[in-house]
């Protein structure tokens, strides 16, 4: 009686170790394989202008995007479109956008925080350029 419990233990212990080592493999699999980005992209080609409008000590900038970031890859053809829509459509934060002088440097940070369902791996977290401020009518 003994002895046929020990074998049951020790088929019940080997049975978890098999589904346990399943379990795990199936894991690694799907962050690997299954869960790959969606797209790579590079923030390389993005080109953009400044605008400066108004007074020296009251301007405002504005930035034209001239070249979106690149897709290098994607993992579904099907899905460039959608891709390409939330590239043209990133979040610009400023160090001062508002009450410009005239020689001030400011800087931008392009980012994408919302990329909806899809997985984009970035080659860097976001586009960064600084700038004087320039061309604003000067106060009399």
């Amino acid at each position: 009686m003994k002895n046929n419990s020990v074998l049951t233990s020790k088929k019940i212990n080997t049975a978890f170790i098999i589904i346990s080592i399943l379990i795990i493999f199936s894991l690694s699999y799907y962050i690997v394989k299954i869960r790959k980005p969606d797209a790579y992209v590079t923030m390389d080609p993005l080109t953009i202008q400044f605008h400066f409008t108004g007074y020296d000590g009251s301007g405002k900038a504005e930035i034209e995007i001239l070249e979106y970031p690149k897709i290098i890859s994607l993992k579904n053809e099907k899905d460039r479109e959608n891709i390409e829509k939330i590239l043209h459509n990133p979040s610009i934060e400023w160090s001062k956008n508002e009450n410009l002088r005239n020689g001030e440097e400011i800087f931008y940070y392009l980012r994408y925080p919302d990329t909806g369902r899809y997985n984009i791996k970035f080659d860097r977290d976001y586009g960064s350029a600084g700038t004087r401020v320039q061309d604003l009518i000067p106060r009399k």
